[in-house]
């Protein structure tokens, strides 16, 4: 006995939106459960170690706090790009694809920027292994992050490339919804681990 795959927009446009839109959000909520898992632990050191959470004296340097704030807002503004694209792909109206391609370009600099920082904090001494568990905390959270966005990236590039052929109607989006929730709670994420780590 076999049975055929179904795809997200194969689904009949009545009951695939809800149905779709269903199953994103519970793989949503179940990775809200996952960082808050990792907030909390993170919380819970972090005041255990009291006074002694420091990072060591001569590691400041990797952490430029102008550029993580820049980084933090392409990625707070691409969560309204890509609402605005979205929204014109699905009507079929004019500049949604060049907002989704505006979506990628700020989602790419946020990656950009943590790469950046990831090696001057290498270069510093500041690593996994180099900071006790503060580093390892540091690291875990934003790279585990970094992780989620990567992947956000690329399901953006593939949406990009199904609506440049045709693959986005108003009767069939399901991906390019998918895609956006998946994002915008990606974005959430990072406002909650970057008040945690780089503002308290």
């Amino acid at each position: 006995m076999s049975a055929s795959a179904i795809a997200i927009d194969s689904v009949p446009h009545k009951a695939g939106p809800n149905v779709v839109r269903f199953g994103m959000i519970t793989f949503l909520a179940s990775e809200a459960m996952l960082f808050s898992g990792l907030i909390c632990g993170y919380m819970v050191l972090r005041a255990g170690a009291g006074a002694a959470w420091q990072m060591p004296e001569g590691l400041k340097g990797g952490f430029v706090l102008v550029k993580t704030i820049a980084a933090t807002l392409c990625l707070i503004a691409s969560s309204f790009t890509l609402h605005f694209s979205e929204a014109r792909l699905i009507k079929g109206t004019r500049y949604g694809k060049l907002l989704l391609v505006l979506t990628i370009a700020l989602g790419t600099l946020f990656l950009c920027n943590q790469a950046d920082e990831w090696k001057n904090l290498f270069h510093e001494g500041f690593w996994f292994n180099t900071a006790g568990i503060m580093g390892s905390c540091f690291f875990v959270l934003t790279g585990f992050h970094g992780c989620h966005v990567a992947i956000g990236v690329i399901l953006l590039i593939v949406s990009l490339i199904r609506a440049l052929t045709g693959n986005i109607t108003p009767t069939k989006h399901g991906f390019l919804e998918c895609t956006g929730l998946y994002w915008h709670f990606v974005d959430i994420v990072w406002v909650f681990l970057f008040t945690i780590l780089y503002i308290l």
